[in-house]
Order: C-alpha cells, then sequence, then structure tokens
C-alpha cells in the first residue's frame, strides 16, 4: 500500500512539475498556425539558437517564472523554434529575425503585434506581453482593412489604421499618402502628420516627400526624420540595383541630395559602384571609385567631421531632449553605447567607405600606381578611426606592393590591437603566419 501511495504521489509531482511550463507547440508552425485560428488566440514564436546564451538565459531566468507562465499559457499559442534548423531558416526570414533570442507576438493571420530581440528580465518581458496583448484586443487589422477597402477615409481612422499597422511593422506608404489627401493643408505641418511622417516609409511620388523635404518643420517639434529618411532611400536604391535601373539610381541621388545633403554624395556615390560593379562595367567602377575617395572622402579634414559628427548627434539626441523618447526605457548601458557610436558617426562612416574601397581595390587591382592610391586612402582610414580591420587591409595593400616588412608591422598592429578589444584574432594570426612565410 505505501508503495502505491508513493507511486501516485510522485505521478502527480511529475504532473505538477510539468503544468510549471510555458506550453510550448510540438508540431510544425502550420499546425500551431491552425490551433491559433480554431482557439481565436494570438501567437508567441520564441526564436533560438543552441550557441546563444541570452536565450539559455530566458528560458531559465524568465520562462521558469509561475506568473509568466500563466499568462503566456491562458492568452497565447506558444511556438518556439531553432532558427538554423528545420523550417527555422525559413521562418526566420518571413518574420526579419535580426538577433537571438528574437521573440515575436503575432495575432492568428501571422501579422505582427510586436517584436523583441535580446534577453529582459521578467518585469520587461512582461510589459512587453501586455502590449502585445492590448495591440491585439484594440481592434483587429482585418476591421480596419475591411473599412479601409468598403472607401473609409477619415484622417482620424487613417491615423488609427496606420499606427497598428506600424507597430507590426507593415508597409504604409499608400495610407500615408491617403491620410494627406484627408488632411486640410493648414494640418499637414501639425506634430500629429510629421510625427506619422517620421515613423513610416515613403512613396517618390507623393506629398510625402515634399514635407520631409521640409526639415525646420521637423525639428520645430524635435521630431528626426534621419532613420525614416535613410530606411527608405535605402530600400529605393537597393531596388534600382536589383533591376539594373540607371535612370532609377540617378534620380535617386538627386532625391537623397534634397532629403540628406549632409551625407548623400557620399552615399549616391556608394550606390553607383555598387550598380557598376553588379553590371561588370569595370571601367566605370573605378572611376566612380576614384571619384568618391577624391571628391568625398579625402578632401574632408578633421575639423569638418567634428562638424559631422556633431550635427549627426544632435539630431539623434533631438527626440530625447525634447521629451519625444524616453532613454530610461533603453536603459542607461545601451543608450551610453548609442550615444558613444553616434557621437563619432561621420567619422565611423568616413574611415568605413576607405577601407571597403582600399580593400576593394586590393583584391580586384593589380595595377601599382592605382594600388598606391589605396594605400593613401588605408592609410587615412586608420588615422581616422583606428580599427584592427583597417590595419588588415593596409597590410595586405603593402605586402600586395611588395613592401613586405612594412606589411608584417601593420599586421602585428592589427593582431595587437583585436587582441586588447578581446575579438577574433584567428584571420590576423593566419594573414601574419602567410606574411612571414612568403605565401600570402
Amino acid at each position: 500500500m505505501k508503495k502505491l501511495f508513493t507511486t501516485i504521489f510522485l505521478s502527480i509531482t511529475i504532473l505538477s512539475i510539468h503544468a510549471q511550463e510555458i506550453n510550448f507547440e510540438k508540431g510544425s508552425w502550420q499546425e500551431t498556425v491552425a490551433k491559433a485560428k480554431a482557439q481565436s488566440k494570438p501567437i508567441f514564436i520564441d526564436f533560438f539558437t543552441t550557441w546563444c546564451g541570452p536565450c539559455k538565459q530566458l528560458e531559465q531566468k524568465v520562462y521558469s517564472k509561475p506568473e509568466v507562465i500563466q499568462k503566456m499559457n491562458a492568452n497565447f499559442i506558444n511556438f518556439k523554434i531553432d532558427a538554423e534548423k528545420g523550417e527555422g531558416p525559413d521562418l526566420a526570414r518571413k518574420f526579419d529575425v535580426s538577433a537571438y533570442p528574437f521573440l515575436v507576438w503575432a495575432d492568428k493571420n501571422q501579422n505582427v503585434l510586436l517584436t523583441d530581440a535580446g534577453y529582459m528580465p521578467v518585469n520587461e518581458f512582461l510589459k512587453s506581453v501586455d502590449n502585445a496583448l492590448n495591440q491585439y484586443r484594440e481592434g483587429r487589422l482585418e476591421d480596419y482593412e475591411t473599412q479601409y477597402r468598403a472607401g473609409k477615409r477619415e484622417a482620424n481612422f487613417l491615423v488609427d489604421f496606420i499606427n497598428k499597422r506600424h507597430v507590426m511593422v507593415m508597409d504604409n506608404r499608400e495610407l500615408v499618402e491617403q491620410y494627406l489627401l484627408a488632411t486640410p493643408a493648414t494640418d499637414q505641418t501639425s506634430e500629429r502628420t510629421l510625427k506619422l511622417l517620421s515613423q513610416n516609409t515613403f512613396t517618390l511620388n507623393g506629398k510625402a516627400i515634399e514635407l520631409l523635404q521640409n526639415q525646420n518643420a521637423f525639428q520645430k517639434y524635435g521630431i528626426s526624420t534621419l532613420e525614416t529618411v535613410s530606411t527608405t532611400m535605402m530600400e529605393y536604391f537597393r531596388n534600382a540595383l536589383r533591376t539594373k535601373n540607371l535612370d532609377l539610381l540617378e534620380r535617386l541621388a538627386g532625391l537623397n541630395l534634397k532629403l540628406n545633403p549632409v551625407e548623400a554624395g557620399r552615399q549616391n556615390e556608394r550606390y553607383r559602384m555598387e550598380f557598376y560593379k553588379s553590371t561588370n562595367n569595370t571601367p566605370k567602377y573605378l572611376e566612380t571609385a576614384q571619384n568618391l575617395a577624391d571628391k568625398y572622402l579625402m578632401n574632408v579634414s578633421q575639423e569638418e567631421l567634428k562638424k559631422q559628427n556633431l550635427a549627426h548627434f544632435q539630431e539623434f539626441m533631438l527626440p530625447y531632449r525634447t521629451g519625444k523618447d524616453d532613454s530610461v526605457k533603453i536603459g542607461k548601458v545601451r543608450f551610453d553605447a548609442m550615444k558613444k557610436l553616434h557621437s563619432r558617426y561621420a567619422s565611423i562612416n568616413f574611415a568605413s567607405d576607405l577601407d571597403v574601397l582600399a580593400e576593394e581595390f586590393y583584391k580586384n587591382v593589380s595595377d601599382k600606381t592605382i594600388l598606391q592610391k589605396a594605400i593613401v586612402w588605408s592609410r587615412k582610414a586608420n588615422e581616422i578611426d583606428e580599427n584592427p580591420d583597417y590595419l588588415n587591409t593596409y597590410a595586405h595593400l603593402l605586402y600586395k606592393m611588395g613592401i613586405r616588412s612594412e606589411a608584417i608591422t601593420a599586421e602585428e598592429k592589427a593582431l595587437d590591437l583585436a587582441k586588447k578589444r578581446k575579438g577574433l584574432t584567428f584571420k590576423y594570426e593566419e594573414a601574419l603566419a602567410k606574411m612571414k612565410d612568403g605565401k600570402l
């Protein structure tokens, strides 16, 4: 009898322990979606990898908490997948996974409600859960879509519709233009309208593009358009490159000069380089690369870089200084790192551009006269921003020119710097060994 009691007690204990965990679905993604539709519940997806330390921390320190388990099992169909195995890679591409762990809350139709990346403590995780639930409960996206298709175009309705799609990382270009059509001219430079424009992508042939060129209006309300303009223009440029449409690329270059006059010239030449490289037009590629270096990179003084660094930093800080964004939500360590990056943004980009040019020429050019130019570019990249990768490029160029002792010295500096920064050192060690053996 005692043995029977012990067996029953152990069985109950095991069932109790099993119940105290998030119920992640065991089937496929399609089976998970079908279950979400059947139960009319939103979906939670955890993208992880086997080598990801923060993923394991999330599992051990967050998913094990009773309050998390209760909320996730009660409100979501939960799905966990290795982003590098099985259907993981395809699903990761579908949801634009960019880091691990990557967390997605979506409705039953796979529309994104909210995303988060990286480890977060229990309180922050539960805040994200509540935000996702609020998004889900505030009105179904399909209801808005039905009304929009039926012809509803009131400005307030469109703002709500756009904001809901924005949270779900959906393209709002058409809706933004419809909103501007529904808004009186006197309201098109209002804070609400400009904030909407700063958060969404834009079309090339609409009212939004005109308003985005009026930077003074945005600055009046402490609104930065930096990210929106950069992201959207990059997308259009990539489309021009993909379709090999030089006319579109040149049209975009002209528009870029109006929207981002400080950085556009350099950016445009970079895109032209990519275009000529993709179309195997080597003479134009080399011509454009040298023009980029001579006109936009080598003639820039340290004083000018300081001014550009300051201008960029002030635009980055604008929403935080005016209270539009809250740095406390980001966290001190992360925000300090962001400030450090943006305070040297122009210098970092200029050095990177010079290094890219020098590396391209090292790999693709044999003419020593042109390679000598590349050495000068590489040397300046290292003067602007001390970086082991830039030193590595410089060393390779010197070696290719036959200046081997200086090449070895430069590669040794690259290796030492990588060690000081606790970075990966294998490629520097390998290159250094080959240089010393004369086999690079």
